[in-house]
Protein backbone atom coordinates (compact mmCIF):
# COMPACT_ATOMS: atom_id res chain seq x y z
CA UNK A 1 0.00 0.00 0.00
CA UNK A 2 0.95 3.43 -0.62
CA UNK A 3 2.40 5.68 2.15
CA UNK A 4 2.48 9.04 2.42
CA UNK A 5 3.63 10.86 5.62
CA UNK A 6 0.83 13.13 8.01
CA UNK A 7 1.71 16.39 6.02
CA UNK A 8 2.79 14.92 3.16
CA UNK A 9 1.57 15.64 -0.20
CA UNK A 10 0.09 12.85 -1.85
CA UNK A 11 -0.50 12.72 -6.46
CA UNK A 12 -2.86 10.95 -8.22
CA UNK A 13 -3.15 11.16 -12.15
CA UNK A 14 -6.42 10.95 -13.27
CA UNK A 15 -7.88 11.61 -16.39
CA UNK A 16 -9.13 15.34 -16.93
CA UNK A 17 -11.04 18.08 -14.96
CA UNK A 18 -12.27 16.01 -12.06
CA UNK A 19 -12.90 15.98 -8.33
CA UNK A 20 -12.48 13.02 -5.61
CA UNK A 21 -13.62 12.82 -2.18
CA UNK A 22 -10.57 11.14 0.06
CA UNK A 23 -12.19 9.89 3.41
CA UNK A 24 -10.48 9.11 6.53
CA UNK A 25 -10.88 5.61 8.87
CA UNK A 26 -12.62 8.10 11.29
CA UNK A 27 -14.77 9.33 9.06
CA UNK A 28 -13.26 12.05 8.11
CA UNK A 29 -13.78 13.77 4.70
CA UNK A 30 -11.61 16.08 2.32
CA UNK A 31 -12.56 17.46 -0.83
CA UNK A 32 -10.00 17.99 -4.23
CA UNK A 33 -10.00 18.84 -7.65
CA UNK A 34 -7.76 18.35 -10.30
CA UNK A 35 -5.09 20.65 -12.03
CA UNK A 36 -3.47 20.27 -15.77
CA UNK A 37 0.42 19.78 -15.53
CA UNK A 38 1.86 19.72 -19.37
CA UNK A 39 -0.48 16.93 -20.73
CA UNK A 40 -1.10 15.08 -17.77
CA UNK A 41 -4.28 15.83 -14.90
CA UNK A 42 -3.27 15.60 -11.32
CA UNK A 43 -4.99 15.77 -7.88
CA UNK A 44 -2.79 16.41 -5.20
CA UNK A 45 -3.88 15.69 -1.40
CA UNK A 46 -2.03 16.52 2.33
CA UNK A 47 -3.73 14.47 4.48
CA UNK A 48 -3.71 15.46 7.85
CA UNK A 49 -4.15 12.28 9.82
CA UNK A 50 -2.30 9.07 10.56
CA UNK A 51 -3.99 5.54 9.11
CA UNK A 52 -5.72 4.48 5.99
CA UNK A 53 -7.25 6.92 3.68
CA UNK A 54 -9.64 5.87 0.93
CA UNK A 55 -10.07 7.38 -2.36
CA UNK A 56 -11.66 6.35 -5.84
CA UNK A 57 -10.35 8.26 -8.89
CA UNK A 58 -12.95 9.58 -11.07
CA UNK A 59 -13.22 7.91 -14.18
CA UNK A 60 -11.09 5.02 -12.76
CA UNK A 61 -12.61 1.24 -12.94
CA UNK A 62 -11.04 -0.17 -10.15
CA UNK A 63 -11.66 -0.41 -6.88
CA UNK A 64 -11.49 2.52 -4.65
CA UNK A 65 -7.71 3.10 -3.47
CA UNK A 66 -6.17 3.28 -0.44
CA UNK A 67 -3.25 4.96 1.10
CA UNK A 68 -1.86 4.88 4.70
CA UNK A 69 -0.37 8.37 5.92
CA UNK A 70 2.55 7.90 8.01
CA UNK A 71 3.72 9.81 11.66
CA UNK A 72 4.80 13.28 9.96
CA UNK A 73 8.66 14.48 10.08
CA UNK A 74 7.54 18.32 10.49
CA UNK A 75 5.45 20.45 12.23
CA UNK A 76 2.78 20.66 10.03
CA UNK A 77 1.42 23.69 7.74
CA UNK A 78 0.70 27.33 9.68
CA UNK A 79 -3.06 27.62 11.23
CA UNK A 80 -4.64 30.92 13.24
CA UNK A 81 -4.92 30.72 16.91
CA UNK A 82 -6.36 33.60 18.46
CA UNK A 83 -3.92 36.51 17.88
CA UNK A 84 -1.10 34.07 17.43
CA UNK A 85 0.56 31.51 15.17
CA UNK A 86 1.65 28.09 15.39
CA UNK A 87 2.03 25.05 13.33
CA UNK A 88 -0.56 21.91 13.14
CA UNK A 89 1.00 20.15 15.67
CA UNK A 90 0.71 23.08 17.98
CA UNK A 91 4.37 24.75 17.67
CA UNK A 92 4.52 28.19 18.09
CA UNK A 93 5.46 30.18 14.91
CA UNK A 94 7.08 33.28 14.91
CA UNK A 95 8.22 33.91 11.33
CA UNK A 96 10.56 36.48 10.12
CA UNK A 97 9.67 37.41 6.50
CA UNK A 98 11.25 38.85 3.73
CA UNK A 99 9.78 39.94 -0.11
CA UNK A 100 10.84 38.39 -3.71
CA UNK A 101 8.56 39.50 -6.56
CA UNK A 102 10.56 38.70 -9.79
CA UNK A 103 9.39 41.22 -12.12
CA UNK A 104 9.71 39.23 -15.04
CA UNK A 105 9.34 35.24 -14.14
CA UNK A 106 10.07 34.37 -17.69
CA UNK A 107 12.56 36.58 -19.22
CA UNK A 108 16.32 35.26 -19.73
CA UNK A 109 18.03 34.06 -16.72
CA UNK A 110 14.89 33.76 -14.44
CA UNK A 111 15.83 30.28 -13.57
CA UNK A 112 19.26 31.46 -12.80
CA UNK A 113 17.99 34.10 -10.84
CA UNK A 114 15.81 31.76 -8.57
CA UNK A 115 18.62 29.51 -8.08
CA UNK A 116 20.91 32.25 -6.45
CA UNK A 117 17.58 33.73 -4.71
CA UNK A 118 16.85 30.23 -3.32
CA UNK A 119 20.65 29.77 -1.69
CA UNK A 120 20.59 33.09 -0.37
CA UNK A 121 17.67 32.56 1.49
CA UNK A 122 18.43 29.09 2.90
CA UNK A 123 21.81 31.06 3.81
CA UNK A 124 19.79 33.86 5.67
CA UNK A 125 17.61 34.81 9.11
CA UNK A 126 14.05 34.61 6.96
CA UNK A 127 11.82 31.51 7.61
CA UNK A 128 8.92 33.21 5.38
CA UNK A 129 9.01 34.43 1.75
CA UNK A 130 6.42 36.64 0.25
CA UNK A 131 6.03 35.76 -3.88
CA UNK A 132 4.06 36.96 -6.64
CA UNK A 133 1.92 34.14 -8.75
CA UNK A 134 2.80 35.04 -12.17
CA UNK A 135 4.10 31.56 -14.05
CA UNK A 136 2.27 28.11 -12.18
CA UNK A 137 4.97 26.27 -13.07
CA UNK A 138 8.05 28.46 -12.18
CA UNK A 139 5.76 29.58 -8.41
CA UNK A 140 5.53 25.48 -7.91
CA UNK A 141 9.11 24.74 -8.38
CA UNK A 142 9.78 27.58 -6.25
CA UNK A 143 8.01 26.61 -3.56
CA UNK A 144 8.75 22.96 -3.48
CA UNK A 145 12.41 24.99 -3.32
CA UNK A 146 11.58 26.66 -0.11
CA UNK A 147 9.81 23.24 1.06
CA UNK A 148 13.55 21.72 1.25
CA UNK A 149 15.41 24.54 2.95
CA UNK A 150 12.11 24.83 5.54
CA UNK A 151 10.73 28.18 4.60
CA UNK A 152 7.41 29.14 4.12
CA UNK A 153 5.97 30.98 1.34
CA UNK A 154 2.92 33.41 1.21
CA UNK A 155 1.37 33.49 -2.58
CA UNK A 156 0.08 36.52 -3.47
CA UNK A 157 -2.67 35.65 -5.86
CA UNK A 158 -4.03 36.96 -9.08
CA UNK A 159 -7.48 38.39 -9.23
CA UNK A 160 -9.10 36.49 -11.84
CA UNK A 161 -11.05 32.74 -10.44
CA UNK A 162 -9.87 30.47 -13.20
CA UNK A 163 -5.90 31.22 -12.52
CA UNK A 164 -6.73 30.91 -8.61
CA UNK A 165 -8.76 27.74 -8.73
CA UNK A 166 -5.68 26.10 -10.43
CA UNK A 167 -2.87 27.64 -8.31
CA UNK A 168 -4.89 26.80 -5.20
CA UNK A 169 -5.45 23.29 -6.80
CA UNK A 170 -1.52 22.80 -8.10
CA UNK A 171 0.32 23.95 -4.31
CA UNK A 172 -2.36 23.54 -1.79
CA UNK A 173 -0.96 20.17 -0.71
CA UNK A 174 2.63 21.83 0.11
CA UNK A 175 2.02 22.33 3.54
CA UNK A 176 4.64 25.52 3.53
CA UNK A 177 2.14 27.34 1.57
CA UNK A 178 -0.87 30.37 2.60
CA UNK A 179 -2.41 32.70 0.59
CA UNK A 180 -2.66 36.35 0.37
CA UNK A 181 -5.26 38.37 -1.71
CA UNK A 182 -5.30 42.22 -3.50
CA UNK A 183 -7.88 44.84 -2.35
CA UNK A 184 -9.93 44.45 -4.70
CA UNK A 185 -13.89 44.29 -4.43
CA UNK A 186 -14.05 40.07 -5.59
CA UNK A 187 -11.80 39.47 -2.58
CA UNK A 188 -14.49 37.69 -0.38
CA UNK A 189 -15.53 35.90 -3.06
CA UNK A 190 -12.51 34.68 -3.66
CA UNK A 191 -11.49 33.73 -0.37
CA UNK A 192 -14.79 31.77 -0.51
CA UNK A 193 -13.81 29.69 -3.49
CA UNK A 194 -9.91 29.58 -2.09
CA UNK A 195 -11.46 27.74 1.26
CA UNK A 196 -13.62 25.96 -1.10
CA UNK A 197 -10.66 24.40 -2.99
CA UNK A 198 -8.25 23.78 -0.16
CA UNK A 199 -8.40 20.89 1.72
CA UNK A 200 -5.53 22.11 3.46
CA UNK A 201 -7.09 24.64 5.33
CA UNK A 202 -4.31 27.38 4.74
CA UNK A 203 -3.94 30.65 5.94
CA UNK A 204 -6.05 33.18 3.99
CA UNK A 205 -5.59 36.78 4.47
CA UNK A 206 -6.00 39.97 2.60
CA UNK A 207 -3.09 42.65 2.00
CA UNK A 208 -5.25 45.91 2.83
CA UNK A 209 -5.45 48.74 5.30
CA UNK A 210 -8.18 47.68 7.45
CA UNK A 211 -10.48 51.09 6.70
CA UNK A 212 -10.08 49.78 2.83
CA UNK A 213 -11.40 45.87 3.57
CA UNK A 214 -12.90 44.74 6.35
CA UNK A 215 -10.57 41.36 7.77
CA UNK A 216 -12.93 40.31 10.21
CA UNK A 217 -14.79 37.65 8.54
CA UNK A 218 -14.14 34.29 9.49
CA UNK A 219 -12.25 33.24 6.08
CA UNK A 220 -9.95 35.81 6.32
CA UNK A 221 -7.40 34.29 9.04
CA UNK A 222 -5.10 36.99 10.12
CA UNK A 223 -4.34 40.56 9.18
CA UNK A 224 -1.39 41.30 6.24
CA UNK A 225 -1.46 45.10 6.47
CA UNK A 226 0.80 47.83 4.99
CA UNK A 227 1.81 49.94 7.74
CA UNK A 228 4.62 52.37 8.36
CA UNK A 229 3.82 53.47 12.07
CA UNK A 230 4.32 50.34 13.79
CA UNK A 231 2.64 51.66 16.88
CA UNK A 232 -0.48 50.88 15.16
CA UNK A 233 -0.24 47.37 15.85
CA UNK A 234 -1.76 47.31 19.21
CA UNK A 235 -4.81 48.55 18.34
CA UNK A 236 -4.94 45.92 15.45
CA UNK A 237 -4.63 43.27 17.50
CA UNK A 238 -7.29 44.89 20.11
CA UNK A 239 -9.95 45.27 17.03
CA UNK A 240 -9.88 42.44 15.51
CA UNK A 241 -8.43 39.48 17.65
CA UNK A 242 -6.50 37.91 15.13
CA UNK A 243 -2.81 37.33 14.12
CA UNK A 244 -1.50 41.00 12.59
CA UNK A 245 1.34 40.33 9.68
CA UNK A 246 2.33 43.87 8.82
CA UNK A 247 3.55 42.29 5.02
CA UNK A 248 4.68 46.10 3.90
CA UNK A 249 6.45 48.52 6.44
CA UNK A 250 9.11 49.99 3.79
CA UNK A 251 12.03 49.04 1.96
CA UNK A 252 15.73 49.51 2.86
CA UNK A 253 17.20 51.02 -0.32
CA UNK A 254 18.21 53.87 -2.64
CA UNK A 255 14.76 53.85 -4.63
CA UNK A 256 12.67 57.22 -6.04
CA UNK A 257 9.42 56.44 -3.75
CA UNK A 258 9.47 57.07 0.03
CA UNK A 259 9.26 53.36 1.08
CA UNK A 260 11.97 52.42 -1.37
CA UNK A 261 14.36 54.41 0.30
CA UNK A 262 14.17 54.26 3.94
CA UNK A 263 17.79 54.24 5.84
CA UNK A 264 18.81 50.76 7.26
CA UNK A 265 18.06 52.07 11.15
CA UNK A 266 14.53 53.07 10.32
CA UNK A 267 14.13 49.84 8.54
CA UNK A 268 15.62 47.81 11.52
CA UNK A 269 13.87 49.52 14.24
CA UNK A 270 10.46 49.29 12.21
CA UNK A 271 10.80 45.44 11.84
CA UNK A 272 11.66 44.96 16.12
CA UNK A 273 9.03 47.73 17.10
CA UNK A 274 6.56 45.82 15.96
CA UNK A 275 7.70 42.54 16.35
CA UNK A 276 7.35 43.31 20.13
CA UNK A 277 4.04 44.84 20.06
CA UNK A 278 3.23 40.63 18.85
CA UNK A 279 3.29 41.35 15.01
CA UNK A 280 4.91 39.84 12.67
CA UNK A 281 6.86 42.44 10.43
CA UNK A 282 8.74 41.56 6.98
CA UNK A 283 11.76 43.00 5.47
CA UNK A 284 11.80 44.66 2.18
CA UNK A 285 15.78 45.70 0.58
CA UNK A 286 15.15 48.36 -3.05
CA UNK A 287 18.80 48.72 -4.00
CA UNK A 288 18.77 49.86 -7.57
CA UNK A 289 22.55 48.80 -7.82
CA UNK A 290 22.17 45.35 -6.78
CA UNK A 291 23.57 42.89 -8.81
CA UNK A 292 21.03 41.60 -10.16
CA UNK A 293 18.71 44.19 -9.38
CA UNK A 294 16.44 44.98 -5.97
CA UNK A 295 15.95 42.16 -3.92
CA UNK A 296 12.53 42.63 -3.35
CA UNK A 297 11.83 42.77 -7.04
CA UNK A 298 13.58 39.47 -8.07
CA UNK A 299 17.28 40.25 -7.13
CA UNK A 300 20.06 36.90 -6.59
CA UNK A 301 20.79 38.22 -2.75
CA UNK A 302 20.15 41.26 -0.20
CA UNK A 303 22.84 43.43 -0.51
CA UNK A 304 22.22 45.59 2.93
CA UNK A 305 22.61 45.70 5.96
CA UNK A 306 19.47 44.86 7.36
CA UNK A 307 18.94 41.54 6.20
CA UNK A 308 22.31 40.09 8.34
CA UNK A 309 20.91 42.36 11.63
CA UNK A 310 18.24 40.47 11.82
CA UNK A 311 19.90 37.53 12.48
CA UNK A 312 19.52 38.76 16.31
CA UNK A 313 16.35 38.93 16.14
CA UNK A 314 16.01 35.43 14.66
CA UNK A 315 17.72 33.80 17.97
CA UNK A 316 15.33 35.55 19.64
CA UNK A 317 12.17 34.55 17.79
CA UNK A 318 13.88 31.11 17.73
CA UNK A 319 13.98 30.83 21.87
CA UNK A 320 10.92 32.71 22.63
CA UNK A 321 8.78 30.83 25.46
CA UNK A 322 5.60 29.72 24.86
CA UNK A 323 2.69 31.93 25.80
CA UNK A 324 4.69 35.19 25.51
CA UNK A 325 2.30 37.95 24.89
CA UNK A 326 2.35 41.85 24.31
CA UNK A 327 1.45 43.83 27.87
CA UNK A 328 0.34 46.97 28.82
CA UNK A 329 2.77 47.39 31.99
CA UNK A 330 5.27 49.48 30.28
CA UNK A 331 3.46 51.82 28.12
CA UNK A 332 6.55 54.04 27.40
CA UNK A 333 8.19 51.02 25.05
CA UNK A 334 6.63 47.82 23.51
CA UNK A 335 7.02 44.80 25.71
CA UNK A 336 6.46 40.92 24.86
CA UNK A 337 6.26 39.27 28.19
CA UNK A 338 4.76 35.95 30.01
CA UNK A 339 4.56 37.68 33.36
CA UNK A 340 6.98 36.81 35.85
CA UNK A 341 9.16 34.55 34.19
CA UNK A 342 10.14 36.39 30.41
CA UNK A 343 10.08 40.01 29.37
CA UNK A 344 11.42 41.30 25.90
CA UNK A 345 11.31 44.87 25.70
CA UNK A 346 12.50 47.55 22.71
CA UNK A 347 13.45 50.77 23.60
CA UNK A 348 13.89 51.84 19.70
CA UNK A 349 15.16 55.39 19.22
CA UNK A 350 15.29 56.46 22.67
CA UNK A 351 18.21 56.55 25.08
CA UNK A 352 17.44 55.74 28.09
CA UNK A 353 20.30 55.43 30.50
CA UNK A 354 18.18 52.57 32.40
CA UNK A 355 15.25 50.52 32.77
CA UNK A 356 13.63 49.30 36.15
CA UNK A 357 11.44 46.22 35.96
CA UNK A 358 8.92 45.23 38.84
CA UNK A 359 9.43 41.49 39.00
CA UNK A 360 9.01 38.54 41.60
CA UNK A 361 11.67 37.48 43.84
CA UNK A 362 14.26 35.51 42.32
CA UNK A 363 17.00 34.87 39.78
CA UNK A 364 16.93 36.24 36.28
CA UNK A 365 19.18 36.08 33.19
CA UNK A 366 19.38 39.68 32.04
CA UNK A 367 20.44 40.34 28.09
CA UNK A 368 20.72 43.98 27.02
CA UNK A 369 20.57 43.26 22.92
CA UNK A 370 22.15 46.35 21.14
CA UNK A 371 19.92 44.95 17.40
CA UNK A 372 22.01 47.59 15.37
CA UNK A 373 25.87 46.35 16.38
CA UNK A 374 24.44 42.61 17.08
CA UNK A 375 26.07 42.84 20.47
CA UNK A 376 24.82 40.77 24.01
CA UNK A 377 25.81 42.20 27.37
CA UNK A 378 24.77 39.16 29.45
CA UNK A 379 24.28 39.20 33.64
CA UNK A 380 23.37 37.19 36.25
CA UNK A 381 20.74 39.05 38.80
CA UNK A 382 19.30 38.00 42.29
CA UNK A 383 16.13 40.68 42.47
CA UNK A 384 14.17 41.26 45.68
CA UNK A 385 11.07 43.45 44.14
CA UNK A 386 12.69 45.41 41.14
CA UNK A 387 15.14 45.33 39.05
CA UNK A 388 17.48 47.78 37.05
CA UNK A 389 19.02 47.54 33.79
CA UNK A 390 22.19 49.92 33.06
CA UNK A 391 22.28 50.82 29.59
CA UNK A 392 24.93 52.48 27.21
CA UNK A 393 22.17 55.81 26.94
CA UNK A 394 22.39 54.28 22.80
CA UNK A 395 19.57 54.15 20.00
CA UNK A 396 18.44 50.22 19.37
CA UNK A 397 18.85 48.92 22.40
CA UNK A 398 16.51 46.04 23.52
CA UNK A 399 16.17 43.88 26.97
CA UNK A 400 15.62 40.40 27.40
CA UNK A 401 15.14 39.05 31.25
CA UNK A 402 14.42 35.54 31.50
CA UNK A 403 13.99 33.97 35.13
CA UNK A 404 16.50 31.18 36.04
CA UNK A 405 15.51 30.26 39.66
Amino acid sequence: MTEVERWGVLEVQVDGPVSTVFRHESGESAYAESFQADDRWLIRFMPSLEGTWHYAPPGSAVAPHAFTCTPATSSGPIRSYGTTLRRADGTAYHPLTTTWFHLDPTGPGAGDRWAAASRALAASPFTRVRLRADNPQHLEAQVRDLLAADIDAEILLPSDEPAIRDLVNRLAAYRNVSWCLSAIPAARHLAELIAECDSSNHLIAIHAAPEAVDPGPPWFTHLSVPLENLRGVSALHRDYAKPVLVDACGYEGDGTTPATSLRPEELLTRIWEGTVRGAHVTHGEWYVGSDGGPWSAGGVRPTGVVAQRLRLLREVLDELPDGVEPIDDYRDAPTLAVPGSYYLQYLGEHQFPERTFTLPTGTYQVDVLDVWNHTVRRTRETVIDTLTVRLPGTQYQAIQIRRAS
